[in-house]
């Protein structure tokens, strides 16, 4: 008797379609290479997070759909911690500047003790909600990635969680 194929192939001798997550083993480097491309963000802060899975898939995208797909996977999760990041930025400034605001006001009104009650309450603000939010949105993205190589190491497609879908 002859062993059947891996687990991990499609079966098409029984006439079932191969599998739509499935990556064949040509193309698992190119997606290994789009899926680790946002390690360009440790030489490019800020953006490199951005330009490397952008240039992976500009790269990649015509040599087949599931590497254009794999592609905007990476692209649209990177673009989505690109923003959530920015959006903690923003509320990190608007918090901080009313505790700013409000020392002022406090000082200015004769009150020292209110000045000093909103700049405690700005850098709590910043100890109680920005920084640990700002933890997350650093290692997330990192803990995602390996995930995402592992499962495309194994032949199969992997979809992003919290993307939101710039690509589609």
């Amino acid at each position: 008797m002859l062993p059947g194929p891996p687990p991990s192939s499609p079966d098409l001798s029984r006439g079932r379609a191969p599998d739509a997550d499935f990556i064949p083993e040509a193309e698992r480097t190119p997606a290994l290479t789009v899926h680790l491309s946002p390690l360009l963000g440790l030489v490019l802060p800020g953006l490199g997070n951005v330009l490397g899975p952008l240039a992976a898939w500009l790269a990649y995208r015509d040599r087949s759909r599931l590497l254009d797909a794999q592609g905007k996977e990476a692209l649209n999760f990177q673009l989505s911690v690109w923003l959530y990041s920015f959006l903690t930025g923003l509320l990190f400034f608007a918090l901080f500047s009313l505790g700013l605001i409000g020392g002022a006001v406090g000082a200015a009104s004769g009150a020292p003790d209110l000045g000093a009650f909103a700049l405690f309450g700005s850098l709590t603000a910043f100890f109680a909600v920005v920084l640990p939010v700002s933890l997350v949105l650093w290692a997330f993205p990192l803990v995602v990635m390996l995930l995402a190589v592992i499962r495309v190491n194994q032949g199969r497609a992997y979809h992003y969680p919290l993307s939101i879908r710039f690509l589609r």
